[in-house]
């Protein structure tokens, strides 16, 4: 007969010592008073649905799970709520209704709190005379087309922007921009708090999307689960889905590449889904126990058909990270700490091409950086002859922007394309700031190709 604990006992003590020799009813009630003890810490019914499951009581099981939900929704930990609902279904293919416990209120109150400016597919925020003003924008509505300076010198491509209008700007924020580890190190990182996964690209998936995308969404998921060693992202294989990180670490592995970035919680993998027609860059590989949710791209298409606003959620969540790995393993930016990778991600814009604009030309010096996100380019020699299409996501114009030599290729827009931009200007006025890095830029430039590879620059995971 279990004996209850005093009030000075060490609970979860017991509770672990009890868990090791394989004494389960003892757990099961030490688990029961922990849970009274932290009425509203959601991993404790979580872990006491996961000891009746093992015990083969499903029913007892799917009540704790449910309480789960409900406490991981209420304080932001949508993600994971989700994934609970979807342990609930596997367990109980009848229980869709659990979908509609997944709430995103409070998801949604902090992604809100933590932005300024914020893009949604969903109703915009309530305006609050007494708080702060969030904004919202739209990347496929409100960016601004490229339009050619026809005074800029005969051998730089320059564009410029009509008057009076303002640039679509990324929100990216503290913790999508902090320096991670590059391999298995420092990998049992704490849970981060609802708060810091509020800044974190998967939040918008959640919080900005309205109520029946969100129950599609957590409904054609699926969960996926990974020991240590096991492979959640295959280098090569076709971009056919985009994985939510919800427990544990994953590190990303390009050959014998040092630079690839470890991932967790809140994280996103697989992004390059979002492009067209693509494959993985590299292999993601699990740092121990990971648990994820996987959607679908076809999934994707077809809710972005169905309400296309969603879209915009999905291409500012690319643009983000896009810009976030970019300044974190691009040896262009490495040098630079984190206040600076902030300030430089606050320099990029997001622009649109329209088809026939030439983004860089043969011959000519760029005016920046170019990320293509969305659309059709193409790259033709310098004799006008065509060598193929170029892969989205890969960065254009870096070379130009380091050497200040011209472009070997022209990069042709063939549909309207969307595209982040970081202009040279900006940039060398960073730089002015920066006399420190200067020296590491000089390498870069000596260093830098003199030749186009459509192979340069960024590789998604």
């Amino acid at each position: 007969m279990f004996k209850k604990p005093t009030k000075t006992t060490n609970l979860r003590a017991e509770l672990s010592n009890a868990l090791k020799t394989n004494r389960l009813h003892e757990a099961l009630d030490l688990y029961e008073l922990i849970e009274k003890q932290q009425a509203d810490e959601p991993r404790w019914s979580h872990r006491r649905g996961d000891l009746l499951q093992r015990m083969g009581r499903k029913a007892d099981a799917v009540l704790a799970y449910e309480q789960a939900v409900d406490l991981y929704a209420a304080k932001g930990f949508v993600a994971r709520a989700a994934a609970m609902a979807k342990v609930i279904i596997a367990i109980d293919p009848s229980r869709g209704d659990v979908l509609a416990r997944v709430d995103p209120e409070a998801a949604r109150r902090l992604h809100r709190q933590s932005r300024s400016v914020i893009v949604t597919a969903d109703e915009p925020p309530p305006l609050d005379p007494e708080g702060p003003i969030t904004e919202t924008q739209s990347l496929i509505t409100d960016a601004l087309p490229l339009i050619s300076d026809h005074t800029a010198p005969h051998d730089e491509t320059r564009f410029t922007k009509p008057e009076k209008t303002k640039d679509v700007k990324l929100d990216l924020t503290d913790a999508e921009l902090l320096q991670r580890p590059s391999s298995r190190e420092s990998t049992m990182s704490q849970r981060p708090s609802a708060a810091t996964l509020a800044q974190l690209p998967s939040m918008p998936l959640f919080a900005e999307v309205p109520r029946g995308i969100l129950e599609a969404l957590v409904r054609e998921s699926t969960l996926v689960d990974l020991e240590d060693g096991e492979r959640l992202v295959t280098a090569g294989a076709a971009a056919e889905a985009l994985y939510i990180l919800v427990e544990g670490n994953v590190v990303g592995q390009r050959g014998t590449d040092t630079r690839s970035m470890l991932l967790g919680e809140g994280d996103v993998a697989g992004v390059s889904c979002l492009l067209s027609n693509v494959r993985y860059g590299e292999d993601v590989i699990a740092c121990g126990p990971v648990r994820a949710i996987r959607i679908s791209k076809l999934t994707l298409d077809r809710l972005v058909r169905q309400h296309p606003p969603f879209g915009d959620v999905l291409l500012e969540i690319l643009s983000r990270r896009l810009v976030a790995t970019l300044l974190r393993t691009n040896p262009i930016f490495t040098a630079f700490d984190e206040r600076t990778r902030k300030q430089i991600a606050r320099l990029f814009e997001v622009r649109r091409a329209l088809r026939g604009t030439r983004i860089l030309e043969a011959g000519k010096c760029s005016d920046g950086m170019y990320l293509p996100l969305h659309g059709r380019i193409v790259a033709r020699k310098q004799d006008g002859k065509l060598l193929g299409e170029v892969e989205l996501g890969v960065a254009l114009g870096q070379e130009s922007l380091l050497a200040r030599q011209p472009s070997p290729l022209t990069i042709e827009a063939v549909s309207d394309v969307l595209l982040l931009r970081m202009p040279a200007a900006n940039f060398g006025t960073l730089l002015l700031r920066r006399p420190d890095v200067v020296q590491h830029i000089e390498i870069l430039k000596r260093q830098a190709r003199q030749t186009f590879s459509f192979g340069s620059g960024l590789t998604l995971p």
